[in-house]
């Protein structure tokens, strides 16, 4: 029993396994991304509001017409069928579209990934600001020990805990009593390890919204004498958390920890389109995970792209259990076991970023980077000079921009990002900078960039290299 304490402790969240990663320089690691062509790339990141639209009417018209169909065959045993429907819905699929509205990519328009990021947030039972940073962590040390918060299945494996999750029966106590601490403003020493302080005051103001939410349905359902209210919230993710885990445990558990390919922490699998309409094509998780900024609806043209330079997809949800369960029971007697995916022989294996370097810098600090028509609208290029990394912008209006190439807020390469506007969108966190000025525009940025001059001459793209212009 004692090894077993001590094994699941190695994955606290705190101070002492945070520098044991860090250390052996697992945390906010550069990590292996397959080579696609960057004309290709820009096409894939292109959103749209259009297919996003379209999928959150059918799916909510889904949630509303099964609310519909329990109310109207109420009092029969039939009313059972189409309320599984709806708990499937609310407390399963929802998942996945508070996972694509958290990254910002699912609509093109701001407002409409945040309010359904919400939405679908109260209805998983997670709180809105903490998930944001706790998955903005996920993504930086994916399945490294000590520093993700979102490892789903740590070793020896849980399988009372995992069989309970199905009806959300720990989840229940753990996010009620969350929201309690929350609301008076206590923040727990694990998720200080990757909330800044400057969040807890929205902390607590969700937790407090979340609280006020169950209050009122609590009080309808005691005013009008009735179970249907706190039926259609409250109680779907006791009936309906079965999906989410049928779904996410497929993302990540029995494959390897502590390393810096996603092909071999990862899953993809292939699926019907039902499946994936209602998992919003999270299934390709090894092409998400490696370019987070690529929309759902985009994301299985990613995967054809890189299929060759990864171990080969699960051919269905299915197969994929087929590992998953006896993987869990071995893991219960060796703890060190994990599955081993396969690269194929052609597999690149080394990190690799288009980049431009070697040019001298003249008297007055100016460098010339390119020529004018290799940075077109919309664009960014990385510059590395020594030991430093620079990117260089092109906006829609032919403005140009240059500023470190690093994001300050994880080891990232911005040129990998996407122009919005007038700011840089982070291709890892979706964080957001300003580019006139390299201010942070969106969390979960909070140090600016530097910003330097640059400007175009003779057909050429120069920037200077001296003193930036912006002192952050």
């Amino acid at each position: 029993m004692s090894e077993v304490v001590s094994g699941q402790s190695r994955y606290l969240l705190n101070r002492e396994n945070s520098q044991k990663a860090i250390e052996a320089g697992l945390a906010e690691a550069e990590w292996y991304q397959s080579p696609i062509p960057r004309e290709t790339m820009r096409e894939l990141l292109v959103r749209r509001d259009g297919p996003a639209i379209r999928d959150t009417v059918v799916w909510f018209g889904i949630l509303f017409g099964s609310a519909a169909a329990t109310i109207a065959l109420w009092g029969s045993l039939w009313a059972v069928f189409p309320y599984l429907i709806y708990a499937a819905i609310y407390a399963g699929s929802a998942d996945s579209r508070w996972h694509e509205t958290l990254h910002g990519t699912a609509f093109k328009t701001d407002w409409m990934n945040s309010v359904l990021y919400e939405i679908a947030s109260f209805m998983v039972l997670r709180e809105g600001v903490i998930w944001r940073w706790s998955h903005t962590r996920h993504h930086s040390d994916t399945i490294i020990v000590g520093r993700d918060p979102e490892i789903a299945a740590p070793r020896p494996p849980d399988i009372a805990g995992i069989l309970l999750g199905l009806f959300a029966i720990r989840a229940y106590p753990q996010y009620f009593k969350n929201l309690f601490l929350h609301s008076v403003g206590k923040i727990s020493e694990r998720e200080m390890e990757f909330i800044p302080e400057s969040e807890y005051p929205k902390v607590t103001r969700t937790a407090r919204v979340h609280l006020l939410i169950y209050l009122l349905v609590t009080v309808s359902s005691i005013v009008f004498q009735s179970w249907i209210p706190v039926l259609f919230i409250g109680l779907p993710n006791l009936f309906g958390t079965w999906l989410m885990l049928v779904y996410g445990l497929t993302q990540h558990t029995g494959l390897a920890e502590d390393v810096l390919d996603h092909r071999l922490n990862s899953r993809t699998f292939l699926t019907n389109r039902l499946n994936c309409f209602l998992y919003w094509n999270m299934n390709y998780h090894v092409e998400h995970h490696m370019f987070p900024l690529v929309p759902y609806h985009a994301v299985p043209r990613l995967h054809e792209l890189m299929k060759d330079d990864c171990p080969p997809a699960y051919s269905s949800l299915w197969s994929c259990w087929r590992e998953i369960v006896p993987t869990l029971e071995r893991q219960c007697r060796e703890p060190a076991y994990h599955v081993e995916r396969v690269l194929p022989e052609s597999a690149g294996t080394d990190v690799q970023r288009t980049r431009r370097a070697g040019k001298s810098v003249d008297e007055e600090g100016w460098i010339d980077v390119c020529g004018g028509e290799e940075l077109q609208s919309m664009d960014v290029l990385r510059y590395d000079h020594e030991e430093r990394t620079y990117a260089i912008y092109r906006g829609s209006e032919g403005e140009l921009y240059a500023t470190d190439g690093i994001c300050t807020h994880g080891k990232t390469h911005l040129a990998d990002g996407l122009i919005v506007g007038k700011m840089i969108e982070c291709p890892k966190h979706n964080g957001r900078f300003n580019l006139n000025d390299g201010s942070p525009a969106r969390k979960p940025v909070c140090k600016a960039l530097k910003t330097y001059e640059v400007r175009e001459c003779d057909g050429r793209v120069f920037f200077r290299m001296g003193d930036c212009l912006v002192k952050n």
